[in-house]
């Protein structure tokens, strides 16, 4: 479970962060990511080390819900898991991000997701 500092709830953090339009698409999600401002000196900035991460996944990647959450708790460890190793330093070019789901992402392996997911990360 990702800590409550690193969550985006908000549908306007949402939607500000879809319209920054930074992306990366692969077969099991997209990536969508707004800049920090360097500049300022905020909880946004880019000294903070973590951005607040958001997961979207619609029905029809899948009908049931349990699936929608599995999906939904496969990408939260991913990203929990990508936050404790070194590479975080990554993430805060970032303010936020969002990973919208797709059709892939329930039959691919963890580690091939992992592998995914790093590769949109250094690519946004």
């Amino acid at each position: 479970m990702l800590k409550k500092a690193n969550r985006l709830k908000s549908r306007g953090d949402f939607k500000r962060t879809l319209a920054g339009r930074r992306l990366c698409i692969n077969d099991c999600f997209v990536v969508y990511g707004l800049a920090a401002n360097p500049n300022s000196a905020g909880p946004f900035s880019a000294e903070r080390m973590q951005p607040r991460i958001g997961f979207v996944v619609s029905k029809k990647v899948h009908k049931r819900s349990t699936r929608r959450n599995r999906i939904k708790r496969r990408l939260r460890e991913l990203l929990r898991v990508y936050l404790m190793t070194e590479k975080r330093q990554i993430l805060s070019r970032y303010r936020t991000l969002v990973f919208i789901a797709r059709g892939g992402s329930l039959e691919t392996s963890f580690q091939d997701l992992q592998r995914k997911m790093e590769r949109c990360i250094q690519n946004l």
